[in-house]
């Protein structure tokens, strides 16, 4: 199964069109958008039709700059797109969970909370991706230091649901500085795809 992913766009039109060149170059069975689609939610519903002509799936999350029950409202209007947050989907034998919002907290009590119920543990790890706005703690994706200096301004709550679960790949956004940043928990591969977009095939990566 290949996904196209793009995190951040915040209303840039330009990357988007971008987008739907490489989706219609590429093919890709889903596309994901782990939020932040818009700037503070100017022009959403705009937005939103843009990526639904994209005649792909799309799972979408929202980001710090959208707000959950409203932008949840605004993706129902949009017969391709399916709105993931606190939510799972299994498509062609392979799990998509999705946490949206937040970016800024260490800790998640909502998603830990999440965690607890019989859905999530019951997804088969292997063969599952986690969608995040927030990067996961203490990796490449989170680091905003200089030089030599590491800052690290990322999930805890997301890099310890890593470790005990191993899913087979975790995308995520938030942090512009580090767009195209890849890195690896053990097993799992995470990556941001910035808000141009990368092609992941995911059998390539179990």
């Amino acid at each position: 199964m290949q996904i196209y992913a793009f995190t951040d766009l915040h209303g840039n039109t330009k990357a988007l069109s971008q987008v739907k060149e490489a989706v219609q170059r590429e093919k890709p069975d889903l596309v994901i958008c782990c939020g932040d689609l818009t700037v503070f939610e100017h022009e959403t519903k705009p937005l939103l039709s843009r990526v639904n002509l994209l005649h792909v799936p799309v799972l979408m999350l929202h980001g710090n700059h959208e707000a959950e029950e409203r932008f949840r409202k605004a993706c129902k209007e949009f017969p391709r797109i399916t709105f993931l947050h606190k939510d799972i989907v299994t498509i062609d034998g392979w799990t998509f969970l999705g946490f949206g919002g937040g970016g800024f907290e260490e800790r998640y009590p909502e998603l830990e909370e999440w965690t607890k119920s019989k859905a999530f543990k019951a997804v088969d790890w292997s063969r599952a991706v986690f969608l995040s706005h927030a990067p996961p703690y203490g990796t490449t994706l989170d680091n905003v230091g200089e030089g030599k200096e590491e800052w690290h301004v990322g999930s805890k709550t997301l890099t310890t649901i890593i470790k005990k679960h191993h899913p087979c790949l975790v995308l995520a956004g938030h942090i512009h500085e580090c767009f195209h940043a890849e890195d690896k928990i053990g097993k799992t591969f995470i990556a941001n795809p910035s808000p141009h977009g990368k092609l992941f095939n995911l059998e390539k990566l179990q």
